[in-house]
Parts: structure tokens; C-alpha cells; sequence
């Protein structure tokens, strides 16, 4: 399946993003999102912005309790997602298909790609929330960053990302489950359906970068 990612004027894309952000409804974190994707192999899903996701300055802190920018990430093809870590189904599926990516590159080109994992929940994701997370989900190496940030910072990166989310009442989220592939200047070059068992797309848009 072809992947096009759509370039249209960014601040035309933000207003788009953030209307459909707080408008539409978001994809539900439950098994209606599984049976809503279990016929399709791959989903490309609309990214609203052709700019760099390293030229957002927010400032966010990672899982050591280091200060932590996207311009951090530079230099290296970028596999990226958004997540909360009380989830219970969704997002830790959506880790474990990353984990998936990671293991189906070349062991010589692992420690050449960048794995982000951004939390929705400002609130309760707390730096050491991240750090018990990865190691719930055995995350090790140094070439992973989990990171949280203020709610604009979120909200930004989401909407840069194409990614529509919400807050309900229990304090938990519904929100679209995607897999972004950013290349070394943090261009998004591939998204897919984070909960799509096909990791082949995302596998070869990685591969594509390295070489």
C-alpha cells in the first residue's frame, strides 16, 4: 500500500487538527478500536503538518528526570508514539509493535534509530510512572526516551502528529493509536495504526531512511 503523508500551510493544519482534537470523537481505548482495524493491513493516517516535529520547543522531562526536547532527537530516523501509562490495552500493545520494529532491524542499525514514547497524561505520568512503565515493558536501552510534559506540550505535539485525543471523566483517554516514522530532521515520512500486527510498512520506511 502506497503511503502519502498530506503537506498543506501548517497554522491551516493546527486550526484543522485542534478542531478535530476537541470536535470529533476520538478513537474509543477499547476493543471497538480492534474490531473497528481488524480487516485492514495497513493504515496510513493523515499527518496535518510537512514541518519538522524537532522544531517544537516545549520542553518535556524524561523518565531519568532529565529535561528533555524534540530537537534531541535529530540526527536519526525517529520511531514515535503517544501513549498514557495507565492504559490497559491500547497503548501497551502499541509499545510491544515498536518493540516489534526494533527487533526487525538489523542488529547493526538498532542503536542508529531514536524510540520516543510521549505520555497524553500530564497529570499522573509523573517521570518515575515512566520509568516503572519501562521496565513493566522490559525498555533498556539507551536508544529509547519515554518523556512527559504540560498539557500544551502534549497538545502540541499531538496535534503536529495528526493525532486526535481526549481527556474523560474517569482521568483516563480515548485517543487514535498511531506509529509515526520521523526521518533524522524529523520530518514525518510514515504513520501507521499502532495496532495493526503488520509491521512491515513501518520496518521498511526505517530501512529506507538508514540506507
Amino acid at each position: 500500500m502506497k503511503n502519502h503523508v498530506m503537506k498543506k500551510p501548517l497554522k491551516i493544519n493546527l486550526l484543522l487538527s485542534l478542531l478535530f482534537t476537541y470536535t470529533l470523537p476520538a478513537i474509543a481505548e477499547n476493543h471497538e478500536h480492534e474490531h473497528h482495524h481488524q480487516n485492514k493491513q495497513d493504515s496510513v493516517i493523515f499527518a496535518p503538518s510537512s514541518d519538522s516535529v524537532f522544531n517544537i520547543t516545549d520542553q518535556w522531562v524524561s523518565a531519568d528526570v532529565k529535561p528533555f526536547q524534540l530537537s534531541h532527537l535529530s540526527g536519526k530516523p525517529t520511531v514515535v508514539a503517544m501513549v498514557y501509562t495507565s492504559c490497559q490495552y491500547v497503548c501497551p500493545l502499541t509499545v510491544q509493535n515498536i518493540k516489534r520494529i526494533e527487533r526487525a532491524l538489523p542488529a547493526n542499525q538498532v542503536d542508529k534509530v531514536n524510540f520516543a514514547i510521549f505520555s497524553f497524561d500530564s497529570e499522573r505520568d509523573t517521570p518515575a510512572k515512566l520509568a516503572e512503565f519501562a521496565k513493566k515493558h522490559s525498555i533498556t536501552s539507551s536508544s529509547w526516551v519515554l518523556a512527559q510534559g504540560h498539557a500544551s506540550a502534549v497538545r502540541k505535539l499531538a496535534v503536529t502528529l495528526g493525532i486526535k485525543y481526549k481527556k474523560v471523566k474517569s482521568g483516563d483517554y480515548e485517543h487514535d493509536a498511531t506509529i509515526s516514522i520521523l526521518d533524522s530532521h524529523g520530518i514525518i515520512k510514515y504513520q501507521s495504526d499502532a495496532m495493526n500486527k503488520n509491521i512491515d510498512g513501518a520496518t521498511g520506511a526505517l530501512k529506507t531512511l538508514l540506507h
